[in-house]
């Protein structure tokens, strides 16, 4: 009798390895999970992060491209991938990204963080200052909230 794998389960147990450093042990579960379901989003950004902490920013932005294929509303994927596409210093490409991130999710405090760095580097001083305002406002918001729900 063959064991069903719980692809939550270990998706974690890639997580875990993450944590640890261990990035070809993360990213080889993140593989497996990938081979089973092809389309488990979270694995897709997980073994890019993974991938990019090792060095390869190309296989890491072919994995977010394989995440946003999956899930195309989800402005993390966006995100990660702007990051890395600001390390590789692919600015307008990281600026696009980034902001489609927070087309989808307008309240995304650290996508206009991000892309406020991005523009300060574009020489937008105006446009980046907006953003850190709007980035910083927001992070007030969710204290707020916070406070109010957490007492």
């Amino acid at each position: 009798m063959v064991k069903e794998i719980n692809l939550e389960d270990r998706f974690a147990d890639g997580q875990f390895k993450f944590m640890d450093e261990d990035y070809e042990g993360s990213i080889a579960i993140f593989t497996e999970i990938l081979e089973i379901d092809p389309n488990f989003s979270k694995a897709y950004q997980a073994r890019a992060i993974a991938k990019f902490k090792m060095g390869d920013a190309q296989a890491a932005l072919k994995d977010l491209d394989e995440a946003i294929r999956c899930e195309p509303d989800n402005p993390k994927f966006y995100y990660h991938k702007s990051a890395i596409l600001f390390k590789e210093n692919l600015l307008d490409e990281a600026v696009e990204m980034v902001s489609r991130a927070i087309d989808i999710d307008p309240s995304f405090a650290s996508a206009y963080y991000l892309r406020s760095q991005l523009l300060e580097r574009l020489g937008e001083e105006d446009a980046a200052a907006a953003d850190m305002s709007q980035a910083m406002a927001l992070r007030r918001e969710q204290a707020k909230a916070a406070k109010y729900i957490d007492f």
